[in-house]
C-alpha cells in the first residue's frame, strides 16, 4: 500500500488549521489572477501548495518508498520550462498544477517518519541545490522560463528576477526553521 493512515495516533482536525490555511492564502482569485504576471508570486504559491501537502502526509499518513518518488515527481515537473509556462498561462493547467503539487507533498510528507535521516538531508540539500539553480535562472534572466522561449507565457525575461530573490528568500527561511528544529532536537 502506497499510503495508509497513520494507526498509532488519535486523529484530530487541528494539525489541519496551518496548511488550510496556506492553501486560502495560495488558492484564492486574487492571487491566481496575480500569477497570471507576477512570478515571484507563482513561485510562492508553489511552495505554500507543497509544504501544505507535506504537512497533511507528515502529520496524518504512513508511505512508503513508492509514495516518496510519486510525491517528488509533480514539483520536478511543473519547474521545467515548458510545465512551468504552462501552469503560468493557463488557468486549467494552474488547476492540475496546485492539485498535483498538493497530492505530492502528501505523498511525499508521508514518509519523512519513516525515511532515514541520510535520506532526509540528501533530498534537502537536492532540493535545496534545485532551486537554488532555478532562482539564479530567473535572476540572470535566461529566457528559458520567459515568453521569448515559449510564446504564451505571461512572464518576460525582466518579470523573472524578482522571482529569484523571493525563492532565495523562502529557501533561507526554511533552512532556517530546519535548522533550528534540528538543534532543538540535539539540545533537548
Amino acid at each position: 500500500m502506497i499510503l495508509n493512515l497513520i494507526k498509532d495516533q488519535k486523529i484530530t482536525l487541528k494539525p489541519l488549521i496551518l496548511p488550510i490555511i496556506l492553501l486560502v492564502i495560495a488558492i484564492n482569485p486574487f492571487v491566481e489572477s496575480i500569477e497570471f504576471y507576477e512570478p515571484a508570486v507563482y513561485m510562492i504559491s508553489h511552495y505554500l501548495v507543497y509544504f501544505s501537502g507535506i504537512y497533511i502526509g507528515y502529520r496524518y499518513f504512513k508511505g512508503d518508498l513508492i509514495s516518496l518518488i510519486l510525491g517528488l515527481i509533480p514539483p520536478i515537473i511543473w519547474h521545467l520550462p515548458y510545465f512551468f509556462a504552462l501552469g503560468a498561462a493557463f488557468i486549467t493547467f494552474r488547476a492540475i498544477l496546485e492539485i498535483t503539487l498538493l497530492v505530492g507533498g502528501i505523498l511525499a510528507g508521508s514518509t519523512i517518519k519513516y525515511m532515514k535521516f541520510y535520506l532526509k538531508v540528501t533530498l534537502f540539500a537536492l532540493w535545496m541545490l534545485g532551486d537554488t539553480a532555478l532562482a539564479i535562472i530567473f535572476i540572470v534572466s535566461l529566457p528559458i522560463y520567459s515568453n521569448l522561449d515559449f510564446k504564451f507565457s505571461p512572464y518576460s525575461p525582466s518579470s523573472l528576477p524578482l522571482a529569484g530573490v523571493s525563492m532565495f528568500i523562502a529557501m533561507n527561511v526554511f533552512l532556517g526553521y530546519v535548522l533550528a528544529k534540528y538543534i532543538k532536537g540535539i539540545v533537548g
